[in-house]
């Protein structure tokens, strides 16, 4: 499912398998920030001042560090999908890698795409570096 991400500054994107894994990858970013489904759906809200882990809990039926530990590549690869832009956005950012074979050169174009961001705060950048840390298992929520 693709998902908003709800922040103030640019528009991010990104793509998670269910609700849980979108949960866990904002709140990965912080619970400062929240998440809107393209189709109807569940949202993830923001925790300004507290209370993420209580409602994810009550919500899941367990803490963030364990549904991390269960889903961990799948969170990976959701934090791997953020993309600076909205829905729309995505289909020719998509378009664009798929027309793109080698790997250098597709990482060559995300890189260039995630850097029309605006603000000073790199969303993107940030969750494709959690993406990899998750991959090496060095992350928690």
């Amino acid at each position: 499912m693709e998902y908003k991400l709800i922040n103030p500054s640019d528009p991010y994107t990104f793509l998670a398998e269910d609700f849980e894994t979108a949960t866990l990858a904002v709140f990965l970013l912080g619970t400062m920030y929240g998440a809107e489904p393209k189709e109807p759906g569940e949202e993830v809200p923001i925790f300004l001042f507290g209370g993420a882990v209580e409602w994810y809990k009550e919500r899941f039926g367990r803490s963030p560090d364990e549904g991390l530990a269960e889903k961990g590549q799948s969170v990976s690869y959701a934090l791997g999908s953020f993309m600076l832009g909205g829905f729309e956005d995505r289909r020719r950012y998509n378009a664009a890698l798929e027309a793109i074979t080698e790997e250098d050169k597709r990482i060559e174009f995300v890189n260039a795409w995630q850097d029309g961001h605006s603000s000073l705060n790199d969303i993107g950048t940030y969750a494709h570096k959690l993406a990899e840390r998750l991959k090496r298992k060095e992350a928690t929520v």
